[in-house]
This record gives C-alpha cells, structure tokens and sequence, in this order.
C-alpha cells in the first residue's frame, strides 16, 4: 500500500462515493428538469447517443437541455438525463425521423419516473439507471424537430466517423448477421446486432469480443508495433517512434468508435502505461490501472457501479496479478518437444486470471456463469488479431473491386467461425444447464 499510495487513496474514494450513493438524495443538480415539471410539460431533448431498435420503437439517451416557462412564456435552461422512446411510426402512419447525436427536438410528452420490468424480478433496473444519473423516461409520440449538431464537436465528429465505418461495412459482400458482428467488434456498434446472437455470445462466455475492449486495442497496437518494428531501426529513435504510434493508434481507435467510455479507459491506461516507461516510475503496471480508475471515479464517481467498469478493471488487475504466477506455475520448462504448448497454455493463463476476478460480478449481476468460457476463449482469442487486421484492411480497401471481394469473403469466413463457435457453445451449455 505504501509502495502504491494511489490504491489506499482510490478504495477511501470508493467508500465515499458507496455512502453517497445510499445516503444522498438522488438527484443532484441544482436546476434538474424534475423541479420545474410543475411548471410545464414542455421540455426540449438533446441527443446524446445513437439510437437502440426494437421491433416498434427506436430509444435514446438524451439531455433535457431547456423548458418552457407556461405562465411566463419563455423558455429557461435545465439539466438531466433522461431515456426517451420514440415508435417507429408517426400517428399519420408515416416514418418517424431517425434521430442522431446532437439533435434537439420539443415534445410536451409527460415524463414518468423510470419503474422495474414486471418480467425480471432479479433484475433492479431503476438502481442500475439512477447509476447513469437516469431517472426518468418518456414516450414521445408526437415531437418537433428544432436543430442539429449541437452536441460536443468532438464526440459529434467521431460518431459521424464511426457511422462512415459501419456504412463500408454494409457495403461490402459480408451476411447480414456476419456485418452486424463486425460492427460490434471493431467499431463497438451493436444496436443491429440480433437479440439471439447476443445471448450466444454471453452463454458461451465471448460478450467482451462484443466491444472495443482493452483486448481489442492492445491486439491492433501490438500488430501494428510489430510492423513498425520491422521497418524502423533498432535504436532509440525507432522506440520513441513506435510507442508514440501506439498512442496515437490507442486514440484513433477510441475516437472511431465513438469515444465510447471503455475506449477511453483502455486509450487512457495505455496511455499512461507508455509514458511511464520512459519515468523512474519503471512501468508498475499495478500502479497505472489503479491510477487509471482514480482518474475516471474523479470525472464521474457513479462510473463505480457500472458493470462494464467493474468487469474491465478487474479483468486487468487479474491478468497484472494472476497470471503471471499462474503461467510460471503450468508452463512447460524441461521437455522441449513439448514447449509449443506454452502459447496455449499462456492464453489459459490469460482466461482463468481474468475470470477469477470477475467471477463474483458476473454471478452477482446475472445469475450465471458462462462455463465454457476456457474453451471457447482458447479457440478464438488467437484468432482475435488476424480477425481484427483483415476487418481493418477490408475497410481501408472498401473501394477496390477485387481486393475488398477477396477481403469481403475471407471476413465473412472469419464471422462465421465466431457465430458457429457461440452458437454451439450455446447449445452445450443448454444441455449441461
């Protein structure tokens, strides 16, 4: 603790924000909408991310950003997040206008208070949204367009970029359910994503291929460093070049996906973790993620108790922990016939160390445990980089006829690999289960 005084200070922090989440009011801010609803029914929506599909409905995440004043006739500044919902179909049977990030729209829909589904008794949805500072829902069946762009240029531009990426992938001659799945693996876009599909990946222990996660990341880092690597000389000059690439990379990513909060947690630690090995600091891992997750309780103290944080911090902390005692203890050393399971047996080392520490979370938040995550993450977590780098190379050759048909079919070869790998994991674990 004294060697890492940052992790004395993040679990005191974590404390606090633990007794401020059940002690405190709910609701923070000093203008949020709920205290001027008597006042009007009249609120206008900004859009903050991209839209989720239902068969009848398209939902977003949005910011009441104003109200109108009824008895004084203008309008006035609020705050707060809210979860809209929105039919696909108008009252005159028309279309509904698909909305993006940025777009500010009216309604004079009541609000209601967020509630629990009646169907998932174990599930409490209401604390999982007062988490996201999400309070309040409403269903908005008759709306006026008012402007666009007027969300943070920065995310606007990446999520413009990232709708670019998914459009080259529709593109291309891949299956529809194939598409979807690339989507989702190396843009982080699963709202097309067949709700079946999801399921298979979660019970076969695969979910976090399903987003941009620090695998991801460090996987395209890492091919890229080894090309770099080939090219540049082999002095100090060459490292300077190489791990500032992988910073740059490490935020390109980020950005073309969205910035999405998992992104910037991995862009962030690896950021951080490249820095500090040109600092007397000598690259203490252990030190770098603790730091990492003080940094984003700072900006966002109620980010503690979202799943996806939990599940990325603690699989990092085992992997810095376990593992390597783990794979010291079942690698191979003396039988040099047999030292080409080592790769193998590295990649189990990776799994269990991982899963160790996320185990209780994920018993804790679903009620089950994907147990044949060994295998399944033995068979595809070695493919993940030669996957990733066609996806990026049939992205950059989208235009050319030929190459991206050659390209089109080897990722869609690849996709296949990983739906059937999920759905028969699916199907075992049913048996078992």
């Amino acid at each position: 603790m004294f060697k890492r005084p940052v992790g004395l200070l993040l679990l005191i922090f974590a404390v606090l924000i633990i007794i401020a989440d059940i002690f405190l009011p709910a609701v923070f801010l000093n203008n949020h909408y709920i205290k001027h609803t008597a006042q009007t029914d009249t609120f206008k929506y900004l859009i903050t991310d991209s839209p989720k599909q239902t068969p009848k409905t398209l939902s977003y995440l949005a910011e009441i950003i104003a109200y109108y004043d009824t008895p004084a006739h203008q309008w006035h500044k609020t705050k707060g997040k809210i979860k809209i919902y929105i039919p696909k179909i108008n009252n005159a049977g028309s279309p509904n206008r698909i909305l993006k990030y940025g777009d500010v729209i009216v309604s004079s829909d009541k609000i209601q208070p967020i509630k629990n589904f009646d169907t998932v008794k174990s599930f409490n949805y209401v604390r999982y949204m007062r988490h996201k500072r999400i309070y309040h829902q409403v269903f908005i069946r008759c709306f006026s367009f008012e402007k666009a762009n007027q969300g943070n240029k920065i995310i606007a531009a990446a999520k413009n970029v990232n709708i670019f990426l998914q459009n080259r992938i529709k593109r291309s001659d891949m299956g529809i359910n194939q598409q979807n799945l690339a989507s989702a693996m190396l843009l982080g876009s699963k709202q097309d994503l067949d709700s079946q599909i999801r399921q298979q990946f979660n019970t076969s222990g695969l979910a976090h291929i399903l987003c941009v996660s620090g695998l991801h990341i460090m996987l395209i880092v890492s091919a890229v460093s080894f090309l770099l690597k080939a090219v540049l000389p082999k002095n100090l000059t060459g490292l300077y070049i190489r791990n500032a690439a992988a910073i740059v990379l490490c935020w390109a990513v980020a950005f073309i996906v969205g910035l999405t909060p998992s992104a910037l947690r991995v862009a962030v630690m690896l950021t951080l973790l490249i820095i500090s090995k040109f600092t007397p600091l000598n690259d203490d891992n252990i030190n770098i993620l603790l730091t990492t997750a003080f940094i984003f309780l700072c900006f966002d103290p109620l980010i503690l108790f979202n799943i996806s944080f939990q599940l990325s911090f603690l699989a990092v902390f085992g992997l810095l922990t376990i593992k390597p005692w783990l794979y010291n203890l079942i690698k191979i050393q003396r039988n040099k016939k047999l030292l080409f399971l080592n790769r193998p047996l590295s990649n189990i080392a990776t799994t269990l160390s991982a899963q160790i520490f996320c185990f209780p979370v994920i018993i804790l938040n679903f009620s089950r445990f994907p147990v044949l995550f060994l295998l399944t993450n033995l068979i595809v977590v070695p493919l993940m980089q030669i996957i990733l780098v066609s996806l990026i190379f049939m992205l950059i050759f989208a235009d050319v006829p030929l190459l991206n048909n050659v390209l089109s079919w080897l990722c869609n070869l690849e996709m296949s690999l990983l739906l059937e790998t999920a759905r028969i994991a699916d199907e075992i674990t049913s048996l078992i289960m």
